[in-house]
């Protein structure tokens, strides 16, 4: 059970640096004078650091110790993050940001893994998604408070102080594979299922989603004339609704099978985004983001329980962050796919899109499923 705990709690708290990043962007620009394009290297770099350190666990996961690993990455995270406060430069804060995420991928990937082999992941995962949220509530609301015109420092204090949790959380994971992640050394060799690839495929389109209205909802809701206050205060109240969701997932598991779940929450995520209009009040806006966010929350827990499942390796397992973050990152790039001067009907086709493929590969990976079980 205390393994299990510690892989929740890192991968809950792990996100931190990630979730800060649409706040923790400008305030860097800002600190160096650097233009808007620039500033996007920081947060492509930490995302391109997270994929790395998951890969490391992925690659060398049966060989790993997981309570060793867990507390020289969050030290290697922590020393990295408050690096940032010191540097000075912008090119060694982005550097910085990219060995922090590295740090993160590797917490993050480790939880996945050591979640993933527990008797009930989705449950597992539905608790690391509701810390999430939890922690993105508390960062995005502390996180202005703290930041200084004049130095980074008081920011890079803060993000290592909650880092820093990551710690105890470490020393709740056993010392040996065996008996963290139970039997992973003797079944890594092992061929993985085409219904996992399918999963996890589907797992990054739903991601993908995700990505486009996590990034466009403030800007959606700005041109309806929303005061940006008022949007704030809805995107906290819908991470709530995250946090819902996620305890949802966690209670229900597999309780209403295995398809049934994944399709709802792609249909609830898309219902969320077609109500998002350049007309809408802000009572609207409020429902849009509660449902696309409740969405968000329960779906990531249903879709990786199903990838867990039939991933014996937890090699697959074990990158399900890089899936989600890499998702998450596309998403936004192909809004401008939809040749369109609207940009509330670019978002909407986006999501649509992602959201449908979401639900046919998934239909595809329970079906093959069934058919090597033997039920279909």
């Amino acid at each position: 059970m205390a393994p299990e705990l510690g892989a929740v709690l890192l991968g809950g708290i792990a996100v931190t640096q990630i979730v800060a990043m649409p706040l923790l962007v400008p305030i860097i620009a800002g600190a160096f004078q650097v233009d808007a394009a620039a500033a996007g290297l920081i947060g492509l770099a930490n995302l391109l650091g997270t994929a790395v350190g998951s890969l490391f666990v992925t690659i060398f996961l049966p060989k790993l110790r997981p309570r060793t690993t867990a507390i020289y990455a969050a030290l290697f995270a922590c020393a990295s993050q408050i690096g940032v406060g010191a540097v000075p430069n912008f090119t060694g804060a982005v550097l910085l940001e990219a060995l922090a995420g590295a740090g993160a991928g590797v917490l993050l990937a480790l939880s996945a893994a050591i979640v993933g082999e527990s008797k009930n992941s989705e449950r597992g995962f539905g608790f690391i998604l509701a810390l999430q949220a939890l922690v993105a509530v508390f960062v995005l609301l502390v996180l202005p408070e703290v930041s200084s015109a004049a130095s980074l420092m008081p920011v890079a204090l803060f993000l290592t102080a909650l880092q820093l949790l990551l710690l105890p959380a470490s020393f709740l994971l056993a010392d040996q594979d065996s008996r963290s992640v139970p039997q992973l050394a003797t079944k890594v060799a092992g061929r993985i299922p085409s219904t996992v690839w399918l999963y996890a495929v589907a797992f990054f389109s739903f991601s993908v989603a995700v990505g486009v209205i996590w990034v466009f909802s403030g800007i959606l809701g700005g041109l309806a004339g929303i005061d940006v206050n008022k949007i704030g205060h809805a995107l906290a109240v819908g991470n709530i609704a995250a946090i819902v969701g996620s305890l949802i997932a966690a209670a229900t598991t597999t309780r209403f099978g295995r398809l049934l779940p994944l399709f709802s929450v792609s249909v609830i995520l898309m219902a969320g985004v077609s109500l998002f209009s350049p007309g809408m009040t802000l009572s609207v806006f409020y429902l849009a983001s509660n449902l696309y966010l409740f969405a968000w929350g329960g779906g990531l827990p249903y879709f990786m329980g199903a990838v867990a499942e039939d991933d014996s390796s937890g090699r697959v397992t074990a990158v399900l962050p890089v899936i989600s973050f890499a998702g998450m990152g596309v998403g936004p790039m192909l809004v401008p796919v939809f040749p369109t001067a609207n940009l509330f009907s670019q978002v909407l086709g986006t999501t649509l899109m992602a959201g449908i493929i979401a639900i046919i590969v998934s239909l595809i990976a329970r079906i093959l499923q069934r058919k090597r079980m033997g039920t279909a």
